[in-house]
Order: C-alpha cells, then sequence, then structure tokens
C-alpha cells in the first residue's frame, strides 16, 4: 500500500491527534481554502503576506492583532510543531554553557536544543504515581523543595522550563509557580502544547492558561489541543525578562525560508475560530459533552484515571492486569485508535468532533478486551532511579559530539550514554546524552521494556572509553 492509499483508510472511531479528528472540526474558512484546486493556495513569501518574523504584512498583522486579545508582547506561529518554537525559546534563554532548570519530563526537543547548543540542563524529578505510572502535577512546595537543593550562585541558572499539560492531560497551578521563579529574576518557559484550548475557557473550571499566569514564553501545538493542521503552532510572549531580539534571531534560526502558507493560514484560523463567538460556543459544548463522557465511563464502572483535560480519556488498563500496549493493539484491530499506550494505561484523545457513540462503543469492545486478553499479576513501574535535581555526569554538548560506539543496552551497565532513548510517543526521554548508566536506572529501563517493545533487545551508543 501506498502512503497515499494509507492517508484515506478508514477507521471506526480516531481518537488520536490532531484534534480536529479527521477533519471533522476544522475551522471552516480552512475547509473552504482546502476546497480550491489543489495547491492553488501554496503560494511563496509574497511581500502582501510575509512571514511570522517579517516587520510587515498579512502575517504580522495578525500575529499583532491576536498578541493584543491576550495581553502578550508579541506571538509568532510556527510550522515545525511546538517542537521548533520551544528550540526557539530556549536558545533565546540562554547561551552556550549557560544553565537551564527543567523538569524530568521534558520533550525530546528540549534535549536536542540543549545538545546542539551545549546549554546545560539541571533536572528535577517529579512526584510519580505507582497506579497509573504517571508523573504528578508540580507544586508550589515541590519546586520550592528544588529550590533549596540548588547552587543559585554555583550554577548559571537562567530560566526555568515548566511542562503542564502533561501528555496524559495533569495539569496544576502555575502562577505560584512562575512567581517563584520570578522572584528570583528567571524567566519561565511553559510548553503548553497540550493546553492551547485553556487559553479560551476560562469559565468552564479548568487549569488556568499559562499566559494568563504571567509566563514569559508560552508554546501551544494548534493541531494537539486546537483544531489547526499538523505542524502548526504558536509561541506567545510577554514580560521584559527575554531578550525580544534574541527571540527573533532564534527563531529565525531554525525556521525554514519556505514556511508552508497554508499551515500559516491554518496558525490564523485555529486560533481566531476560537475568538468567534458562535464557534467558541460550539467547542465549549464540546468539551462539557467530553466531561459528560468520562462520567457515563465511570458509572459504568470502567477505570478511568481523571486528570485537568477532559479531552483527554485514560484507561487504567492495569486494573484489570492487562498492560496498555496489548490494550492498544486490541482496540486498534477493531477500529479504534488510541493516542498513547504506556505500560500501564492507555490514553485517548476525543478532539473537537462530536463523540457522543463513543462512550457505547468504548464499553462494548472494553468487556471484549477483558473477555479475550490473558492477564498478568506482575504489572508494576519501578519508582524512577532520578535524584530530586540532577544534572548529566558528562556536559550533553560534549556527550552528544564525543566519539561513540553501539552496543546491546544489556552491556550498558555503569557506561556513559551518548545517545537519547526517547519512546514516542510520548516523546518523553528516558536517559538523556552524558548520564551515566548506573544499576538503579538500568533496571528502570529494564522494568519498561517488559511492554514496550521500542524498548527490547535495543542497542545504545555509548561514549568510548
Amino acid at each position: 500500500m501506498r502512503i497515499s492509499s494509507f492517508l484515506t483508510k478508514k477507521f471506526l472511531k480516531s481518537l488520536f491527534f490532531p484534534a480536529h479528528s479527521r477533519g471533522a472540526a476544522l475551522p471552516k474558512k480552512l475547509v473552504k481554502l482546502l476546497k480550491y484546486p489543489p495547491g492553488y493556495w501554496d503560494l511563496p513569501e509574497l511581500p502582501e503576506i510575509g512571514s511570522p518574523i517579517s516587520q510587515s504584512g498579512l502575517i504580522n498583522k495578525s500575529q499583532r492583532e491576536l498578541s493584543g486579545k491576550f495581553e502578550a508582547k508579541g506571538c509568532f506561529f510556527g510550522v515545525n510543531g511546538a517542537s521548533g518554537l520551544i528550540q526557539s525559546a530556549i536558545i533565546a534563554m540562554a547561551n552556550p554553557g549557560e544553565t537551564i532548570l527543567m523538569p524530568r519530563n521534558v520533550h525530546i526537543s528540549v534535549i536536542k536544543t540543549c545538545a546542539m547548543q551545549n546549554i546545560l540542563p539541571i533536572f528535577f524529578d517529579l512526584e510519580f504515581s505507582s497506579e497509573t505510572g504517571h508523573y504528578k502535577p508540580i507544586t508550589k512546595i515541590w519546586l520550592e523543595n528544588v529550590f533549596k537543593k540548588l547552587n543559585f550562585n554555583e550554577n548559571k541558572i537562567v530560566g526555568v522550563i515548566l511542562v503542564s499539560p502533561s501528555y496524559q492531560g495533569y495539569a496544576g497551578d502555575l502562577e505560584p509557580l512562575i512567581d517563584l521563579c520570578h522572584q528570583k529574576n528567571l524567566p519561565v518557559l511553559v510548553d503548553e502544547a497540550h493546553g492551547s484550548y485553556f487559553l479560551f475557557c476560562e469559565n468552564l473550571n479548568l487549569p488556568k492558561s499559562a499566559l494568563i499566569s504571567n509566563a514569559d514564553l508560552v508554546v501551544h501545538s494548534l493541531h494537539k489541543s486546537l483544531n489547526g493542521l499538523t505542524q502548526t503552532a504558536a509561541l506567545w510572549y510577554k514580560g521584559n525578562l527575554v531578550n525580544e531580539q534574541n527571540l527573533i534571531k532564534s527563531i529565525n534560526l531554525l525556521q525554514t525560508t519556505s514556511p508552508s502558507s497554508l499551515l500559516l493560514s491554518s496558525c490564523e484560523e485555529s486560533i481566531k475560530d476560537w475568538l468567534n463567538k458562535k464557534s467558541l460556543s460550539k467547542y465549549q459544548k464540546r468539551i462539557l459533552e467530553a466531561k459528560s463522557i468520562y462520567k457515563k465511563l465511570i458509572q459504568k464502572n470502567i477505570p478511568l484515571i481523571e486528570t485537568q483535560d477532559p479531552l483527554k480519556i485514560v484507561l487504567n488498563t492495569s486494573k484489570v492486569g492487562i498492560d496498555g500496549f496489548t490494550a492498544d493493539r486490541f482496540f486498534y484491530r477493531n477500529g479504534l485508535i488510541a493516542e498513547l499506550p504506556e505500560m500501564m494505561t492507555l490514553t485517548f484523545c476525543l478532539g473537537f468532533a462530536n463523540q457522543k457513540d463513543f462512550p457505547n462503543l468504548f464499553e462494548k469492545l472494553w468487556n471484549k478486551l477483558i473477555v479475550n486478553s490473558k492477564k498478568s499479576k506482575s504489572l508494576e513501574i519501578i519508582q524512577s532511579p532520578f535524584k530530586l535535581v540532577q544534572a548529566p555526569e558528562t556536559e550533553i554538548g560534549i556527550a552528544w559530539r564525543s566519539e561513540t560506539r553501539s552496543i546491546p543496552f544489556s552491556e550498558s551497565l555503569n557506561k556513559i550514554s551518548g545517545d537519547i532513548i526517547c519512546p514516542y510517543p510520548p516523546g518523553i526521554p528516558l536517559l538523556v546524552p552524558g548520564e551515566k548508566i548506573d544499576i538503579d536506572r538500568f533496571n528502570w529501563i529494564n522494568n519498561q521494556s517488559l511492554c514496550n517493545k521500542d524498548l527490547l533487545n535495543f542497542n545504545i551508543r555509548v561514549i568510548k572509553t
């Protein structure tokens, strides 16, 4: 089968990204644009259009208009996903050799940027749930304890990265965390890729948006948590702790010189559609329906995990002795396509399409899965081996550029990694260049390989000694 043929394949139910649910919830103006002859809209950077970093043109005008709506200093559209804008934000925050404080659940794009620019990460661990295998939302008390462990005089920390919400939808109160960082004059970048729509739903008892919580830099994925096309994203900035010119330079450094005019239009339409009262009402209705779906499934005794994002349905498969990967394969074979399998859970993304038929279908397949699957008694994720605060033993940029050799992971004990071990999704690294594979880390990764075939009998590059 060709790729083009697969793209038109029908599934019984698509519960994965992008959140427009295979076109069902695309903005009307974007749908109208796509009805033109194929490629008609594929234009270069004409002066009238400009680019995300142009001083004039329609794109510049739209970005300035949207910034004003949310009291931000500026906004930049991106066509290289949230990853590209996260990387630009990091480069604007830190010079080579400077340090950024970040949680263990940062996206792989952060690690790649540190490796490329020789920016030094200091990781802080997060509270862990052994019942779900997920990190819990960070609290002010937790971050205060992290700060107590740090020597701010010794480590030249120039910024902080926070992730909220997580892939599964966990989110805490960001404002006190950001205030704590600002007290130390540290700018905060929030990876809010999975929570873009929080910005438009203050009346629905959802987590407060990072932008409203005074984060200095906020990155939104417009296809994961709004209704844009894949690769579309937006970067917002406010305050005075990040140099605006550095930000523009970093975006210019990483951005393609030929951005897709279709994707740039999608950036604009996916945000402005939520500023339209009629459209906003429809999307907010979908969110309320999602909350109702969760309640219905709970009433049917289906083991769901409550998170702060109602568009994520997180199934705790371990409650019936089934790992998330096995459950995912079963649902896939039966036409119900999930977003994120993990050792103990399976996450579905409801998106912004009508999902009223989902509860009955889901219950039917869930009961079938329980009857037909072998049960395991050993589903348990070992507590992560990380210290509360920890930096790689070897500078990440040095490790990335060092001479390495490829060996089976089974032979890697006590070696220094020259590689990134990162199952995708969720794109959260288990091991980064420069970290030592001590016995605790070794056992922890092996434990996760019990269900995740991507981690079974794999090779890893380690630094030559």
